[in-house]
């Protein structure tokens, strides 16, 4: 099809020879090979130069659109297999900021040419990511009332949260040993945006009859900076106050009768076959929590 595309521009046999680098004999047989394939005359022969007959025209016309297709399809093809080489990994903001530096890490000294991109959102933007079909595969919070990511996914634990209340270091508490339920009584609790975080902290709290201001933050940096600042108080999860503890910027307690968790861990589509690079990346992840509990527990 190139062959005859060539000849029909430039109507000469031993010019088309020359653009394609192979001999006058090549071209003529490929000509040939087409004209006994649609059994019919292509090409009206005049001297040293050729023009296309009326079923050549036709042909033409379709040759363009059939070596236009092949070249489209190589690209997606050559597309897609840049894609299989490549790793997208979907992950809440809360395990890719405070988890996946060593993760990461890791991964890359255990597997160095495989490419990865890394996609972080939000609860609920995660979870459109897997409605959408995406991504097949998920590292996130599990929640027990969501009910989607229960009955469509396979769920894989990876760790749990424990969610102390988080205080300002000079705070009036700071000398108590112990906290009780009574004590949030006419407190100001700052939650983050996620509503199934909202409505697991504010009923467990509510379980304690007692009469707290709930309000409203982004995220857990956030909240953070504005207990700092004495805005309220929080329940977060112990990691994301760790160095801050360290350097004396907050503090975390206790509360008797109130014990707040949440999971952690990686959903997969149901009935889906993970790819090899999607395989192996859920079992580093695996492995770093549990060489991570382990560290832990000596």
């Amino acid at each position: 099809m190139e062959t005859f595309i060539v000849l029909a521009e430039c109507s000469s046999f031993t010019e088309t020879a020359k653009r394609l680098f192979c001999s006058q004999p090549t071209i003529s047989n490929h000509i040939q090979h087409l004209e006994e394939l649609f059994k019919t005359t292509l090409f009206l022969r005049t001297g040293k130069s050729v023009q296309l007959t009326k079923q050549g025209e036709v042909l033409l016309e379709y040759a363009k659109q059939m070596t236009f297709l092949v070249e489209e399809a190589a690209i997606k093809i050559k597309k897609v297999s840049q894609q299989d080489s490549v790793l997208s990994v979907y992950v809440s903001n809360y395990i890719a900021g405070y988890f996946f530096s060593d993760i990461l890490s890791h991964f890359h000294t255990e597997f160095p040419k495989q490419l990865l991109e890394i996609y972080t959102y939000c609860y609920d933007d995660l979870v459109r990511c897997l409605r959408e079909g995406r991504t097949n595969v998920a590292f996130m919070p599990i929640y027990q009332e969501d009910e989607y990511i229960r009955s469509q996914y396979d769920i894989t634990v990876l760790f749990e949260d424990d969610f102390p209340l988080i205080l300002p270091i000079d705070h009036a508490w700071s000398s108590r040993k112990v906290l009780y339920c009574r004590d949030l009584h006419n407190e100001t609790i700052l939650l983050p945006q996620s509503p199934y975080l909202q409505q697991y902290i504010t009923k467990q709290v509510e379980k304690q009859h007692v009469k707290v201001r709930f309000l409203q933050m982004s995220n857990f940096e956030m909240i953070k900076q504005a207990v700092k600042s004495k805005l309220g108080i929080a329940f977060l999860p112990y990691t994301t106050v760790i160095n801050d503890i360290k350097h004396g910027g907050l503090q975390a307690r206790s509360v008797s009768s109130l014990n707040l968790t949440r999971t952690n861990g990686f959903a997969v589509r149901k009935n889906t076959k993970l790819t090899p690079a999607e395989t192996a990346f859920c079992q580093d992840v695996e492995r770093y929590f549990l060489t991570s509990r382990n560290s832990l527990l000596l």
